[in-house]
């Protein structure tokens, strides 16, 4: 059953965690260079070798005097001592090299569903599955329900964590890995029984049995108003919706997942 708080909480600690840089949580040393990745290199006093180098399908990049270079899987700073090793054979007396990152484009992640922004992302370093969320915008409703995680893409195994386990374990408790899949499916809420459009219809927070209703085209004619049913997980929840349209009885709010049965009135 969603929890209205865990749920606002989550929300809280999402905007958190889109404040952080997630450069900031990875050190730039413990990243692997991939195929696509673009390098800044700079070799002090040597205008003419300091330049941005792309690496290429085959992890590699080509560099002045050295030519072809294998770097994938490689850390910015592991590159930057190939480098120097590499120059001081018969080229330079004592260069002194620096390697950055400039563009990350090697560890994809996809990220689909209900967030702002979806679409492909890339790993800057460790990056956590909330970190991601941020990145893409966060949840696009008013909270969520759980994540879905496919390890290395479609066939991989999925993990499945709950809003509340991403709360409780914290930020840093699910990693995420190039070529994850990161999927916050839709809440939704399912009408059943004699409406205009029997169906699910999106949830929202502050949704009510009564706006949930017209959403799915209202009761029809024959329909029992006065004993509308509402199943949320093993609970069924009797709601005089007569009473709540006459202004007899105050709304009744509904959670993500519920299920709402309108029967046949028996007069």
């Amino acid at each position: 059953m969603r929890n209205p708080v865990v749920v606002a909480l989550v929300a809280v600690l999402l905007l958190l965690v889109s404040s952080i840089a997630v450069a900031e949580d990875a050190p730039e040393y413990l990243y692997q260079i991939g195929p696509g990745d673009i390098l800044s290199i700079q070799v002090y006093g040597e205008d003419d070798l300091s330049d941005q180098y792309s690496v290429s399908t085959n992890g590699e990049l080509d560099f002045p005097l050295i030519g072809m270079l294998f770097v994938q899987g490689r850390t910015a700073t592991e590159v930057g001592k190939v480098l120097r090793r590499r120059l001081m054979q018969g080229y330079l007396m004592n260069p002194h090299v620096t390697v950055t990152i400039s563009t990350f484009a090697s560890q994809p992640v996809q990220v689909h569903g209900a967030v702002a922004k979806p679409g492909t992302y890339f790993l800057q370093g460790p990056t956590t599955v909330l970190q991601m969320l941020s990145l893409a915008g966060g949840a696009s409703g008013e909270g969520m329900d759980e994540v879905r995680i496919t390890r290395g893409g479609e066939g991989g195994e999925t993990i499945v964590v709950s809003s509340q386990q991403l709360l409780v374990q914290g930020p840093g408790a699910v990693m995420l890995a190039a070529g994850d899949v990161v999927f916050v499916p839709q809440s939704l809420v399912s009408i059943m029984g004699l409406v205009g459009k029997p169906g699910e219809i999106t949830f929202r927070e502050g949704l009510t049995l009564s706006s949930a209703l017209a959403a799915a085209g209202g009761a029809l004619p024959t329909a029992s108003l006065r004993k509308v049913h509402v199943l949320r997980d093993d609970i069924r929840i009797q709601v005089n919706v007569r009473k709540i349209l006459d202004g007899k009885q105050s709304d009744f709010l509904l959670l993500a997942g519920d299920r709402v049965i309108v029967k046949q009135s028996v007069f």
